[in-house]
């Protein structure tokens, strides 16, 4: 090879490694929220500047410590009962569970559910920044928390630098009160079943466990249903604090705020069959929540009754929009009459 492409090699292999440690040099240093941080930080600056953060960098700009004990660790005490409020960095709320916050805002509704709610302490459930926010709180504590948007994922990491190069989100303020805790929500929600049938349901045994059964009015007969019945029921649904969710009787819709101008009130139509499990509501054939269905199915002509049961046979761990938060206990009055006419 001559001395000039000797030197042209050379020139060539110096720049390709040139590039290659220019670039991994500017590597770490790139992320999806350089901007973000850089903002997030300048808030903070200015209007928290005293304030130092957590390990994960939130925030802590309130904190009122309970009396009670510590909520531990997620893995001991994986409930917990909490009243929140979120808003964004501007003060604006975005959701709360706290009922005069919602009133003084002006979204408050008669239907919506305002007091404690479960939060499961899983990943699957529960953001990363909202489980630092309640870390090392005690029940009865209130913690005001400002969370960057790069902690509001239910993806885990080891350190901040992880979360700010992996994640981007939304910044958020909590507010949370702790009121509670328990280490098996399932054994809560029974216990707490076992109380209210004491008060309500003249301390009626129950037919299996997380369900009860107490009959208010006897059938005309005793003939158990065809499996090709059309039967046709009233019914009100219910938490367990009495707020009615749910109903087909019109009167009762007026008063508990759920009346629709759009809606038919009247006696909803059950398609039977051969289990609770097959059992439909109305002609389009929609299915019902397995606590409700059992209910209905033990049932017999002109019967009325009334159930309570736990939240696997309902709407367990993800509730129904505003009205039955997570973990809901609930309560059903029915009563099958004549077919309505046409």
């Amino acid at each position: 090879m001559n001395n000039c492409k000797r030197f042209f090699s050379l020139a060539a292999a110096s720049a390709i490694l040139f590039t290659a440690v220019f670039s991994c040099a500017k590597e770490p240093g790139t992320g999806k929220n350089d901007s973000s941080k850089r903002y997030f930080d300048a808030w903070i600056s200015t209007h928290y500047p005293d304030v130092q953060p957590t390990d994960l960098g939130e925030y802590v700009i309130e904190d009122e410590v309970g009396t009670g004990p510590s909520i531990g660790e997620a893995d001991n005490i994986p409930y917990v009962f909490v009243k929140y409020t979120v808003t964004d960095l501007d003060g604006n709320v975005t959701t709360s569970s706290d009922e005069d916050v919602e009133k003084r805002i002006g979204k408050y509704s008669k239907v919506n559910y305002y007091g404690p709610v479960v939060w499961f302490r899983d990943s699957d459930y529960m953001q990363a920044g909202v489980e630092e926010a309640i870390k090392g709180m005690k029940i009865g504590g209130t913690r005001k928390v400002i969370i960057p948007g790069w902690l509001m994922t239910y993806d885990r990491y080891d350190t901040a630098e992880d979360y700010i190069r992996n994640v981007t989100g939304t910044n958020y303020i909590y507010t949370i009160h702790i009121y509670d805790t328990t280490p098996d929500i399932v054994k809560w929600e029974v216990d707490s079943l076992e109380i209210y049938k004491g008060k309500y349901l003249d301390n009626v045994d129950s037919t299996e466990y997380g369900f009860y059964y107490q009959q208010l009015r006897a059938p005309v007969d005793t003939v158990s249903l065809p499996s090709d019945t059309t039967v046709y029921i009233n019914y009100v649904g219910r938490l367990l604090n009495g707020q009615v969710f749910d109903t087909n009787i019109a009167d009762t819709a007026k008063v508990y705020g759920l009346y629709s101008s759009s809606t038919t009130y009247e006696a909803t139509q059950i398609n039977w069959g051969d289990a609770y499990s097959n059992l439909t509501m109305t002609s389009s054939e929609s299915s019902m929540i397995s606590g409700f269905a059992k209910a209905v199915f033990q049932m017999k002509k002109m019967e009325k009754g009334r159930c309570i049961f736990y939240s696997p046979l309902g709407y367990g761990a993800s509730g129904s929009g505003t009205k039955i938060p997570a973990y809901s206990m609930l309560r059903f009055d029915i009563e099958l009459v004549a077919e309505p006419d046409d």
